[in-house]
Parts: structure tokens; sequence; C-alpha cells
């Protein structure tokens, strides 16, 4: 009889465990407080040159450039010229002569190419109020036959 008491009693505690667990089960889960969702920050644009000033896809300024001469022998130095519209001086020049040569900031600057080649020089301008615009211009350096 003894054992039957005592089974019983775990019985009975099996079933009153049993019984919390699902009334705890049934509960509806707490609500986690509300959060305002966070604004994702954006990822500076970058151009093929790692200017992280320069949006590539943005053009808001109308570049112009002329070089002369634009072909010829080497050594060749050519005068290049800038004119910029719809924007706010001062401007921010950079160019790319497209020879591996060092970045130049002048308005109106010469190079000199010593080497045979075509070359794209690119011009990109920023403007006070960070609007920007770029122009490109071949330049075929050669050896006359």
């Amino acid at each position: 009889m003894r054992s039957l008491t005592l089974f019983g009693s775990i019985l009975a505690c099996v079933l009153l465990v049993a019984g919390c667990t699902q009334e705890e089960a049934a509960k509806p889960a707490a609500k986690a407080p509300a959060v305002a969702p966070t604004p994702l920050a954006r990822a500076p644009i970058v151009d093929e040159d790692d200017d992280p000033d320069y949006p590539e896809d943005l053009e808001e300024l109308y570049v112009d450039l002329e070089i002369e001469p634009d072909e010829g022998e080497p050594p060749l130095t050519v005068q290049l010229t800038s004119e910029v519209e719809d924007g706010t001086e001062p401007y921010t020049y950079k160019w790319d002569f497209g020879d591996g040569s060092a970045p130049n900031t002048e308005v109106n600057p010469t190079h000199t190419y010593n080497s045979e080649g075509d070359f794209t020089v690119l011009l990109k301008v920023k403007d006070s109020k960070g609007l920007w615009g770029s122009e490109e211009y071949d330049v075929l350096v050669e050896k006359e036959e």
C-alpha cells in the first residue's frame, strides 16, 4: 500500500508539473516594447578612382573642355582649357590626364605626354554648393612614319 501511495504522490507531482507547463505554453508571449526603426546609414558614393567626394552618377554642372593640340608626336605638350556653367564659384578642379601621372587641380593646366598612346583626359569639377560635373576628351600621341 505504501508503494501505491508513493506512486500516487509521484504521479500527482508529474501531472501538476505537466499542467503548469501547459498553462505557460497557452499564455500569449509577452510583447517586446515598440521601438522606432533606426534609419539606415548611407554609404558614401565612390567613383572608379575611389574619390569619396565625387558621386559618379550625379551630373549637375555643365563642364566643357578643350585640348590643343589633341594629337601629335611625343613629347606632346597640350594646353587644357575648361568652361563650367550652371554652378556657383569658386570651383574645385581635378584633372586626370590618363597617362598615370599625378592629378592636377589647376583651372587650365598644361601637360606633356612623353610616350605614345591613346589617352583619355577626365576633368571633374565641384562648385561651392557641392554640385558636380565631368567631361572626357581623347588625346592621341604617336610618331609619324
